[in-house]
This record gives C-alpha cells, sequence and structure tokens, in this order.
C-alpha cells in the first residue's frame, strides 16, 4: 500500500492580518505537521467561491477588491438585505436556542454572522499564497497549492454569476436552508460582455459556451500566481445539486457541452493539476443521470469523494469509493468530515455515527484509496482539535500498512 495523500483545505479566516499571513500559515504547518511529514501534500485555499476567478481582469488588475469567504452561513442576506439575516437568526434562535433542535437547517448551518471588515485584493491573496509556499519549502514539503473553483454562489458575494452574467445561472444553491440563485451552467452560452478579463482582454463574445470561459480564465488565473491547479467544487460542470433527481433533463447536447467543458480546461491547464469535487454519487449514476462522461473523468487529477454527513446517502459511500476507484485515472481522494469553514456545525460532534462510519471505510477500503481530504479550520478560523486529528491519522497510518 503506498502512501496516502493529504488534501487539506483551508480558507482566509486563519489569519488574523490578511497583510500579515506568516503566523496564520505557520500556525497550520505545526498543527497539521505529523498529517504532513512523509507524504504528498496539497493544499486548496479556498479564498471565497472562485468568483474572484472569474471576474480577474489580469496583471494589471491586482489592485483591485473582492469579497471573500468571510460570513457563516453567507446567503443573500449577509452583507445585503438585512430582513434576510434578521430572519433567518430569529429562526435559528427559535428553533435552535429555545427549541433544542440538532438537526439540518437552522441548526447545521448555524446564525449568519461575519467574521471580518478585512478587504482583500488580489496583491494581498498573492501574499498569502507566497506565505505558504515559503513555508512549506523551509519545512521540506512537496506541496501542490490549488485554489477553489465553486459552481454556486454560497460562502460570499457572486457578483460574476448573479449580477454579470445571470443568464448562465442554470440552478440555485441551498445555502444554508435559503434558495440562492447563480450556480452556473458551463454548457450555457453567455452574453456578450465588454469588461476586459485575463483569458478575453477584448471581452466576452456573444455565445461562448460559459465552459470554455471557465477553462481559459481559470487556466490564466493559476497561470498569474503560480498555482499548481484547481479544485473545482461541488460537482463543477453538473448541473443540479447532489441527488440524481436534481439533474436537468439530460440530451446528448448537454452531455456533449459538459465532456467539452472538461476536456477544454484539461488542454487550458496543460501540466496543471485538475482536481473535481463528485456528486455524492457512483459513477454509473453520474453517466446516467448528469452526463459525466469517460473522456471527463479522465481529464482530471484527483476526484474528492464526497462523504460530507450533511448530504450524503450513507449507503452510498462504498459503491462511490471503488466506483471512482475503478476508473483507472483519477485518483480517488476520500472526503473526511470534522468541521466545516462556512458553516457552523462540528460533524465529529454533531453525526458522530457518521463521522466514525466515514472512517470505517477508509480502513476497510484503505487500497482503493490514494489519498484523504478535509477542511482543516472551522468557520471562526480555528484548526481541528489534535485528537481528533490523531485518532483519523492512525487509520491512515494503519491503512498504509495493509
Amino acid at each position: 500500500m503506498s502512501t496516502m495523500e493529504a488534501c487539506l483545505w483551508i480558507t482566509p479566516k486563519i489569519f488574523d492580518d490578511l497583510r500579515d499571513p506568516a503566523p496564520g500559515v505557520t500556525a497550520f504547518f505545526d498543527h497539521h505537521a505529523d498529517w504532513l511529514a512523509g507524504r504528498p501534500v496539497t493544499v486548496v485555499f479556498c479564498t471565497g467561491n472562485g468568483d474572484h476567478i472569474l471576474n480577474y481582469r489580469g496583471l494589471t488588475g491586482w489592485k483591485e477588491r473582492f469579497d471573500w469567504a468571510r460570513y457563516n452561513c453567507f446567503a443573500l442576506g449577509s452583507g445585503g438585505p438585512a430582513a434576510m439575516t434578521r430572519a433567518h437568526n430569529l429562526d435559528w434562535l427559535t428553533r435552535v436556542r429555545e427549541g433544542g433542535e440538532r438537526s439540518f437547517n437552522p441548526y447545521s448551518a448555524g446564525p449568519m454572522f461575519m467574521l471580518s471588515e478585512q478587504p482583500m485584493d488580489y496583491e494581498v491573496l498573492a501574499g498569502i499564497y507566497a506565505a505558504v509556499r515559503a513555508e512549506a519549502e523551509r519545512r521540506g514539503l512537496s506541496l501542490s497549492l490549488l485554489e477553489y473553483l465553486e459552481p454556486g454562489p454560497e460562502f460570499c458575494r457572486s457578483e460574476w454569476k448573479t449580477v454579470l452574467h445571470p443568464e448562465v445561472a442554470g440552478s440555485a444553491a441551498d445555502a444554508g436552508g435559503h434558495l440562492v440563485p447563480g450556480v452556473l451552467d458551463v454548457t450555457a452560452p453567455l452574453a456578450a460582455d465588454p469588461r476586459p478579463y485575463a483569458a478575453h482582454p477584448g471581452g466576452i463574445p456573444a455565445g461562448l459556451p460559459a465552459g470554455d470561459f471557465v477553462a481559459a480564465q481559470t487556466a490564466a488565473f493559476t497561470r498569474d500566481f503560480g498555482l499548481d491547479g484547481v479544485m473545482l467544487g461541488n460537482q463543477f460542470g453538473l448541473l443540479g445539486f447532489w441527488h440524481p433527481d436534481s439533474a436537468p433533463p439530460l440530451t446528448p447536447a448537454r452531455a456533449a457541452g459538459i465532456e467539452r467543458f472538461f476536456l477544454r480546461l484539461r488542454e487550458a491547464m496543460g501540466e496543471r493539476l485538475v482536481y473535481w469535487m463528485d456528486t455524492y454519487w457512483r459513477a454509473e449514476v453520474e453517466r446516467a443521470a448528469w452526463g459525466m462522461t469517460d473522456a471527463a473523468y479522465h481529464s482530471l487529477d484527483a476526484i474528492l469523494v464526497s462523504t460530507f454527513a450533511v448530504l450524503v446517502e450513507r449507503t452510498e459511500i462504498v459503491p462511490n469509493l471503488l466506483s471512482k476507484a475503478a476508473l483507472g485515472g483519477p485518483r480517488p481522494l476520500l472526503g473526511l468530515d470534522f468541521v466545516d469553514p462556512w458553516y457552523w456545525y462540528r460533524t465529529y460532534l454533531d453525526d458522530r455515527r457518521t463521522y466514525l462510519y466515514q472512517r470505517e471505510v477508509l480502513a476497510a477500503h484503505a487500497e482503493s484509496v490514494a489519498g484523504v481530504s478535509f477542511f482543516a479550520n472551522d468557520t471562526f478560523g480555528h484548526f481541528v482539535p489534535a485528537s481528533e486529528l490523531g485518532s483519523t491519522l492512525e487509520v491512515v497510518r494503519r491503512g498504509e500498512k495493509g
């Protein structure tokens, strides 16, 4: 059994000062030192929901500010109309604090609030990336640094998806119990846009498939910032979140458009990495319901086998893992729950049955797992408790010994 990859996700919430990220970066590497020693390490930096990638103008726009994932339970009311925030928090207080509810939303989402007023721009972000690189190099770690690209409008404001190009927003996302429009359909044609973008300095021509724009823009962003690749979140490219019944009618044109996106992205990214978070369902279901293709799968470097307790069908975890391992291409990374960087729930406390089952699956099927992936900080910017990290690492080590 080979050594498993450690794929850890962090957000800007770990920093007290965005312009001085070194202390937070050092703390991250110190806290996870046992996890990172002697194995391939991937850090997925989740600045926001990827809108900053889609809006990126190029090297001349590095002083431009953008919103980042500084909220708990962001929806349109967080940083927007106060009425939604007030109504959500009253519902949370009534049902959770006074009613004692400990299930689904609003319990899992928690109250709506903002963690930080600090501004973010591309120069600040470049400084954060550089700090991560420098600390990994100082420790002698072989690290791949990815940025996160989300298809929907969760976590922070989404100007590109919801304001500039709603014509390619094919569905809505459930953000803490609130349906928010703005989930990107890669097969939809874009309206003409005269604004300059890194991949289209002269603007977006009318009719360009949204997936073509995403592929070129993502490649330009990762190139300019010296990143190793991208993590495509929440079944990026496959419209209709988290259940086969949510998928739009599958037509030959939709299947062809989906495959076109993945192949265009692979071509644009070259040797850079493309990781993809799946639908929570086995490959056969992804093909039949959503239109995923073998060529699309084989364009990927790794697939995150999603197991997050707030959404997963527990009976689907093992079949999904085995189906992704059988693809014979992308490395299957098993998702492990601890905390969530955008919502307040803590899986090791709130759904311990699923939490322990994830680790049972890892132990029983270690030969099918190329690595594990987890959120390393919670919604407050704190790291996973050392005791939970340590007990899970022991499961990984036992699996590696075969």
